[in-house]
C-alpha cells in the first residue's frame, strides 16, 4: 500500500480480498499463514489461500531490526525474490511480502528489540509446478582427497566460510541458495514471466562475484593460522524448466528437479577441470548473456551420463 494516515510505529499493511486495507502494529512477532492456530487475533495475519501455509512465515523483531523467517511449503517471496525454505533475512522500510497472491508490505523505522525462536511445522496441500529457472553450481576440486589428510575442524572451516561467502553473493544478486550438497553450493534464479536474460546475466554475474571472492577466504584463513592450500572450483550454469514441489513433510525439502539442474552439477565438474574455464555455460544460458559478458566458445562437448552433446560456452573473468 502504505495507506495515508497510518502510523509510524513498525507494522505490517495489506489489503483483504475485498479490497480492504488493515495495518497490525508490530510489537513483537507477528504470524503470516492460513490457520495460525492457537495466535491471538491481534498477532497473526490469515490468508485463505490452499498455497498459503497453515503457518506460513513469521515477522518478528530482532536486535538488528525486522527479521522474517519461511516457515512454508510452497514459498515466500520478498520483493518478488523467493526466499530459501526455512531461511530468515532482515527486511527493510517498504519491502513487500509476497504469500499466496497477497502482498504485506513492511513499515519498520529502526528501532532496538528483542530476539525470539519459534519453530513451526504444518500440513499443506502440494501442488508440483513448472517453473523457468537459472541453476548455479559452484563445486569444490579435489575435496574428497583434501578431506581424507586434513582435520575435520580444518574441512569445515574452510567450508563454512565459502559457503557463506556465496551465499552472501547470491542473495546480493537476487538469487536463492536452494542447497548445501556437500562441497557444492546450489542456488538458482526464478524467472517469473518465461525466460528473459536477467535472470541468467545475474546468476553469471554472481558466479563472477564467488570466483573473485576465493583468493579473499584463503587469505583470511591463512591470517587466522589455517595452512590449507587455495581452494579451486569450477562453476556450472544453465538455464531451462524445472518442476517445483516437495519431497516429504519438512519445509526444507523445496524440490527442484528437472534436466537442466543435472546438467549444471555435470558443468561445475567439468569447468577448471577437463574444461579451460571455471564458468561454463549451457548454449541456453549463454545466449541470454552474450551480449553482456564476453564468453568464450568450448565447441560441442561430451558429457558424462548423458548421450549426446552440448554446446558450451565459458567465462575466463579477468
Amino acid at each position: 500500500m502504505p495507506s495515508e494516515g497510518l502510523t509510524s510505529e513498525p507494522s505490517l499493511q495489506w489489503q483483504d480480498e475485498n479490497g480492504v486495507p488493515h495495518q497490525l502494529a508490530l510489537t513483537d512477532k507477528i504470524f503470516l499463514g492460513r490457520v495460525c492456530r492457537g495466535i491471538e487475533r491481534d498477532k497473526c495475519i490469515l490468508v485463505r489461500n490452499p498455497m498459503v501455509s497453515r503457518d506460513h512465515a513469521v515477522v518478528r523483531l530482532t536486535r538488528q531490526g525486522v527479521e522474517i523467517t519461511d516457515m512454508s511449503k510452497n514459498g515466500t517471496w520478498i520483493n518478488d525474490v523467493r526466499m530459501a525454505p526455512g531461511a530468515s533475512r532482515r527486511l527493510e522500510d517498504g519491502d513487500r511480502i509476497t504469500l499466496g497472491g497477497t502482498s504485506i508490505h513492511i513499515s519498520c523505522p529502526d528501532l532496538a528489540a528483542r530476539e525470539e525462536e519459534e519453530n513451526w511445522m504444518e500440513q499443506t496441500a502440494i501442488r508440483p509446478s513448472a517453473v523457468c529457472i537459472t541453476s548455479l553450481v559452484a563445486d569444490v576440486r579435489g575435496f574428497s582427497a583434501f578431506s581424507q589428510k586434513t582435520d575435520s575442524a580444518l574441512v569445515y572451516t574452510l567450508i563454512k566460510e565459502i559457503f557463506s561467502r556465496f551465499s552472501t553473493i547470491v542473495n546480493e544478486h537476487q538469487g536463492t541458495v536452494k542447497d548445501y550438497a556437500g562441497d557444492a553450493v546450489f542456488a538458482f534464479w526464478e524467472h517469473p514471466e518465461g525466460f528473459s536474460a536477467d535472470q541468467p546475466l545475474a546468476a553469471c554475474q554472481a558466479a563472477i562475484s564467488q570466483l573473485h571472492s576465493v583468493p579473499e577466504i584463503h587469505r583470511q584463513l591463512t591470517d587466522r593460522g589455517f595452512l590449507i592450500p587455495p581452494p579451486v572450483l569450477g562453476w556450472g550454469l544453465t538455464t531451462g524448466q524445472a518442476t517445483l514441489s516437495h519431497y516429504g513433510s519438512r519445509s526444507a525439502g523445496l524440490a527442484l528437479v528437472g534436466d537442466c539442474i543435472n546438467l549444471a552439477f555435470r558443468l561445475s565438474s567439468m569447468a577448471n577441470k577437463t574444461l579451460p574455464a571455471p564458468i561454463v555455460l549451457c548454449r541456453e544460458t549463454a545466449s541470454r548473456v552474450i551480449q553482456k559478458l564476453p564468453l568464450m566458445d568450448l565447441g560441442d562437448q561430451e558429457i558424462r551420463g548423458r548421450t549426446g552433446q552440448e554446446h558450451l560456452f565459458g567465462i575466463q573473468p579477468a
